[in-house]
């Protein structure tokens, strides 16, 4: 008896505790059930607004990025340098790198600018595809071991080397290169039977 007594007593005494707590109103929301799991709606920093230049001016960022895009342009569902935000990447880049390395990227893009303006009367962002290949010109110029003992050569073959190593690496690239191997499925590896 005595436990059943006890048991009572326990009973009657959370029944008390109950009443004292408050009752919600309609107007609260009430708890979700511990099943549920909230959706947090998110999106992607770059997708939600464009960056501002860190190392070069905004004449100078829109130069690399019409540069980028003619090193490496997209093809078909391959990125290309826009797409892979290049110009965002060796912006960023050129900011931590040697002074020389600066140097050579903003003199360079600056006579990019000028020669484009010199030419045809338009900034290099501004030029057709026709226009911009005789302002790249000094590409086509022969390989040597020393490479060219002019400037802007020299900054055009950096350019280009560091748009194709950019863009390559990228996360964009790399997705693009997983989707098309998924879809490839099996092809190119070979097995042998077990006999």
């Amino acid at each position: 008896m005595p436990m059943k007594r006890r048991r009572a007593i326990q009973t009657l005494a959370g029944i008390s505790m109950a009443s004292a707590l408050p009752l919600p109103t309609p107007a609260q929301e009430q708890p979700r059930a511990t099943s549920e799991t909230p959706t947090l709606e998110t999106t992607v920093a770059d997708a939600a607004a464009t960056g501002v230049p860190r190392f070069f001016s905004a004449g100078q960022f829109e130069a690399l990025e019409r540069l980028s895009i003619v090193f490496m342009p997209a093809a078909g569902e391959t990125p290309g340098a826009k797409e892979a935000g290049v110009a965002e990447f060796l912006d960023f880049l050129l900011a931590e790198s040697p002074e020389e390395r600066q140097a050579l990227y903003r003199d360079g893009l600056d006579q990019l600018d000028g020669r484009a303006r010199r030419q045809f009367g338009k900034r290099f962002a501004d030029l057709p595809p026709a226009e911009v290949d005789s302002v790249l010109a000094p590409l086509r110029e022969g390989w040597t071991f020393n490479g060219s003992n002019d400037s802007f050569a020299r900054f055009l073959n950096a350019a280009k080397l560091d748009v194709m190593h950019a863009t390559m690496n990228s996360r964009e690239w790399s997705l693009a290169r997983a989707k098309r191997s998924r879809r490839a499925g099996g092809l190119g590896s070979y097995w042998y039977p077990i006999e």
